[in-house]
């Protein structure tokens, strides 16, 4: 199961690389993406292959169209860099920016660049490489065309059973069958000892509405042919997901703080409840 887990994800990530290296390849590259994904997900690989592809070399290090914002740069005055140093002419296709952890940009940081990155000049790339891209502000997301690569962690998968009763809680949520969404309680109350794959399950799958919602060509469990997740997709506006992801990151914290479970979880259920009323 494991093997065939990692077969699938190896096969995903193919086919998001090959979307990007063929929109590359005929100069219909967007300029900015938000690469997010958990420390272990391969976010980071596909930046340095996708950069590897466009300037035509194996060794980065030696390119200087070639720009990696570490963590130890991420201040006001690398922003401010960046904001100048782009309107010079590269020597290869592109200069490419990778922001190492796009989520330690502060507000203030996020605004100064805000304007490189609406108005770019044509021959520059900006990656923001992140865990959480809810860190960064709207403007700068809706900026950026988005990939969520999930963690390479295979205990995480979702199984069958797991994936429908998340299934069937959305379709109750649009349906506003309260009835149903209360009952789906007692789901969650028999799996208090996997509580975590559940809400990483819940996430990624709120997650996938979004990302369908968005038209990204990847979705993280290989759902692009399910009709329900484009019903879903068609049922909430971006605000209500992003607000329910939200939601349940909040339930992960708080559980992570050994609050009560069962009155964390109804709190969950009946928050997300009132997203779509």
């Amino acid at each position: 199961m494991r093997m065939e887990i990692k077969l699938e994800r190896d096969k995903l990530y193919k086919e998001i690389q090959d979307n990007l290296f063929y929109a590359a390849s005929n100069q219909t590259l967007s300029h900015a993406f938000i690469f997010e994904g958990s420390k272990d997900s391969k976010k980071e690989v596909m930046a340095t292959e996708l950069s590897k592809r466009i300037l035509d070399t194996e060794h980065l290090e030696n390119c200087s169209d070639y720009f990696v914002v570490t963590n130890e740069k991420m201040n006001i005055e690398t922003i401010r860099f960046i904001n100048r140093d782009c309107y010079i002419k590269p020597f290869k296709a592109k200069k490419i920016y990778i922001f190492e952890d796009a989520m330690k940009m502060t507000p203030v940081m996020q605004n100064a660049f805000l304007k490189t990155l609406e108005e770019p000049p044509s021959d520059v790339l900006f990656i923001l490489i992140c865990e959480n891209a809810r860190g960064l502000l709207d403007t700068v997301r809706s900026r950026c065309i988005s990939y969520y690569f999930p963690s390479e962690d295979t205990s995480l998968d979702i199984d069958k059973a797991l994936k429908e009763q998340i299934e069937s809680f959305f379709e109750n949520l649009i349906e506003k069958n309260e009835i149903g969404i209360i009952q789906y309680m007692e789901d969650l109350k028999n799996q208090k000892d996997d509580i975590d794959v559940v809400i990483d399950a819940f996430m990624d799958y709120t997650r996938d509405i979004l990302i369908t919602k968005e038209r990204s060509d990847y979705l993280s469990y290989c759902i692009a042919e399910n009709e329900l997740v484009d019903t879903l997709a068609s049922s909430f506006t971006h605000f209500q997901l992003l607000t329910i992801i939200d939601i349940i990151e909040d339930t992960r914290k708080k559980l992570s703080s050994r609050c009560n479970y069962n009155l964390t979880c109804e709190a969950m259920l009946f928050n997300i409840m009132e997203v779509i009323k």
